[in-house]
């Protein structure tokens, strides 16, 4: 006997089991019915996300890669800086961030990114298309904000000045390129 004659063998007298199965599964149910007892039907358990927000701070799920987890902490460490256009990029650690040097910095923290780069060079880094896990949206030599898991990290959305901050209310894409840090 060939292995496909086999295959379908195998095949037929399992689903002839699962046949057997569902019938006594049937006549037991209605047994229960019968004496009534109400089997509770239970719902599959809740998916829990992998960030949320909590009092302006990020919370992510320990299910993450370390790297994104290094990046929601260090996204958390510039939610007080202020926004200053081309701050950030002579020193990492600095009092104020643009939108580039906080993408950057984020970057750099979670190991992903060697120095700041501009939103114009940031439209050549990493790979095409929005990530699992990272997605930066450039709009080169304009803006640049990123989404960690869904929730977005921008300059943009607020107040005047404010700086980056986690955003939960939508925003247009148009006009933005998806990079991300390949595998994530």
């Amino acid at each position: 006997m060939d292995a496909w004659a086999a295959y379908a063998r195998e095949l037929a007298e399992y689903q002839q089991k699962l046949r057997v199965y569902h019938a006594q599964l049937a006549v037991w149910r209605a047994r229960q019915a019968d004496m009534g007892v109400h089997l509770q039907s239970f719902s599959a358990p809740r998916t829990l996300p992998l960030i949320s927000l909590v009092h302006g701070q990020a919370a992510c799920s320990r299910l993450l890669p370390v790297q994104v987890m290094y990046a929601v902490n260090a996204a958390n460490l510039l939610q007080t800086s202020p926004y200053v256009l081309g701050a950030g990029h002579r020193m990492i650690e600095d009092s104020a961030y643009d939108c580039s040097s906080a993408v950057s910095y984020v970057l750099i923290k979670a190991g992903l990114l060697d120095r700041t780069l501009t939103s114009q060079q940031l439209s050549e880094f990493g790979e095409p298309g929005p990530g699992r896990f990272i997605t930066l949206w450039v709009k080169p030599g304009h803006h640049v904000f990123m989404t960690l898991c869904g929730l977005r990290l921008d300059t943009s959305g607020g107040s005047t000045a404010q700086g980056p901050r986690w955003r939960t209310q939508g925003r247009s894409h148009d006009g933005f390129i998806p990079r991300h840090p390949p595998g994530f």
